[in-house]
Parts: structure tokens; C-alpha cells; sequence
């Protein structure tokens, strides 16, 4: 190891970690500096796979021990109860206790109980946005396996909506918009897209027909998976369509799937401002960090 690689590694203060659906990254800090970096898919449904898999995910990087973990998307626990909103955007505490070694604090989610709705990880991402763009206030589309859109106030999240959009692409099709859109056919796209949100209560009968034109070979792939994720992503912007109306709107997530939703809301005439995912996740991060007082 060269010199200034240990000296880096001496100079590393905390971890800030993200559970997000299947991919768990974590960023080595000095203060709200990143000094190393690094990411895995995971399959990890508890809290213990979570640290086993931590514990591969840095050894490489060879770090000194019983570092403070600050963990954002941890699944929910009894001792962990997510915040409801309406609530400010950012926790002003976290739940910590010590598990193989960590020092482990963990960054609540939120939940909304009309209609039923759970955030583990996105609100942290929607911190880090507002941390970074002081006193917007607009609606924040965030996709993924499940889609979420949350309007934000003053520095609140008044109320969001839950969509299994992503979830539904994987199942239904080869492979999900993030895999694809290099390749996607925009023409099937737009006009799935268009039919999806102009004719929402047809879903059902466009994905059987979608499915038998694909098994009878009447459809290429790139043709198959635009006319899906146009038909879904449509239908959910038909029924999320009071939270982009002419709202001030920002989209981050997986880049692939960001994309689709920034290409479907022009084609509405909403324009949105396009985040990326990963740095409001360490924005939301260190802000938290900062407001339980445990900044260096």
C-alpha cells in the first residue's frame, strides 16, 4: 500500500452507508468528504446479512476497526419506528446501538398512513436534495423498484404515493428499464406512454396482449420492453398526476429508469430537474450526521 493510501485510510473518520432495494453502497468519510467508495448488489433482508455483507463490502479497504456506521434503508425494526408524515425531510435523530463491531446509527424512514405508505432510504435521498437546494419547495419523483412521489414543503414532506411500477416491469419483462435503454425503441415508448396515461383502466388487457404479441415472436425486445415500461410508467403518471400537474419537479433514482420518467413527464410538458441518486444519498447522509450533532 502506498503511502498516501494509509494515510488516507488513517484519516477516515466514519462510514456512510445506503441499503437501497438491492444494492448497498458505502463511502469511507472524513468529515463530509468521501475518501474511498465502494458498492455491491445484495439480496440482504435483515439487519445481520446487512453487517456481514458490510463487512465483505470494506474489508478490502482495510480500515480501522469499530468506525461509526450512519446507515440510511435498514429494514424496519420494532426499535426502529419510522417517522409519519407530515415530518421535516431530515431525521434529527437516529437509532444507534452496536452490532459485530459497528458502532450503528440508523437513519429512521417514514410512513404515511392514508394512503398506506413506507420510505426506507428514499427520504434520505430527498434530505440530501434539500440540503443542497435550500428552500425548494415542488414535488420529488424518485424510481425504482417501487416509485415514489413526495411533495415537500418548507423543508417537509407533506405527503408522498407509492408506486410498484419497477417491481411490475421486472416481473412482467426480461429486464427492467435500467437494463434496456440504450436500446429502447422511443417511438414504442411514447406511444405506450401516451395510451398508459390517456387509458389507465385498460392495463390489465395491454399487458395480456403485450405478453402474447412477445411469446408469438411478433415483438423485438427493445419493442417489448418500451411498450412495457410505457404502459406502466404511463398508468402511474395517470394516477400520481395531481403530485407533477404544474408542480416544480425533480427526479433521481437509478440512472436508466430516471430517464424514462424524465423523457414521460416532457412529453407531458412538465419539465424536471434530474438529481443523481447516489449524491443525494450521501448529501442526505452527512446532513443528518450533522444535525444529531455528531459532525467532526
Amino acid at each position: 500500500m502506498k503511502g498516501d493510501r494509509m494515510a488516507e485510510v488513517k484519516q477516515v473518520e466514519w462510514l456512510a452507508v445506503e441499503w437501497f432495494e438491492h444494492r448497498l453502497s458505502v463511502w469511507a468519510m472524513q468529515g463530509s468528504t468521501a475518501l474511498e467508495a465502494a458498492v455491491c448488489a445484495t439480496s440482504a433482508a435483515d439487519e445481520d446479512t446487512f453487517v456481514d455483507t458490510l463487512t465483505q463490502l470494506i474489508a478490502p479497504l482495510n480500515l480501522p476497526a469499530g468506525l461509526p456506521v450512519f446507515a440510511a434503508g435498514l429494514p424496519g425494526r420494532s426499535d426502529v419506528s419510522p417517522r409519519t408524515v407530515p415530518c421535516d425531510a431530515m431525521a434529527a435523530e437516529t437509532v444507534a446501538r452496536t452490532s459485530a463491531g459497528f458502532e450503528l446509527h440508523i437513519i429512521p424512514g417514514l410512513r404515511q398512513h392514508s394512503p398506506s405508505g413506507l420510505m426506507q432510504g428514499a427520504e434520505t435521498r430527498i434530505a440530501g436534495f434539500l440540503s443542497l437546494n435550500k428552500d425548494w419547495d415542488g414535488v420529488i419523483c424518485l424510481p425504482g423498484a417501487t416509485s415514489v412521489w413526495a411533495q415537500v414543503s418548507a423543508g417537509e414532506v407533506v405527503s408522498f404515493q407509492s408506486f410498484l411500477t419497477g417491481e411490475l416491469i421486472d416481473m412482467l419483462g426480461a429486464d427492467g428499464p435500467a437494463e434496456v435503454d440504450t436500446a429502447l425503441d422511443d417511438t414504442a415508448f411514447d406511444e405506450a406512454l401516451s395510451d398508459g396515461l390517456s387509458r389507465p383502466e385498460r392495463l390489465a388487457g395491454r399487458l395480456a396482449s403485450l405478453r402474447a404479441d412477445r411469446a408469438l415472436g411478433a415483438l423485438p425486445a427493445p419493442t417489448a420492453h418500451a411498450r412495457l415500461a410505457g404502459i406502466l410508467i404511463g398508468a402511474e403518471l395517470a394516477a400520481a398526476r395531481p403530485y407533477w400537474l404544474g408542480q416544480s419537479l425533480a427526479v433521481m433514482g437509478p440512472e436508466g429508469q430516471a430517464s424514462l420518467y424524465m423523457r414521460a413527464l416532457s412529453q407531458q410538458g412538465a419539465m424536471a430537474t434530474q438529481a443523481d441518486a447516489a449524491r443525494m444519498a450521501l448529501a442526505g447522509i452527512c446532513a443528518v450526521r450533522r444535525a444529531v450533532g455528531n459532525a467532526g
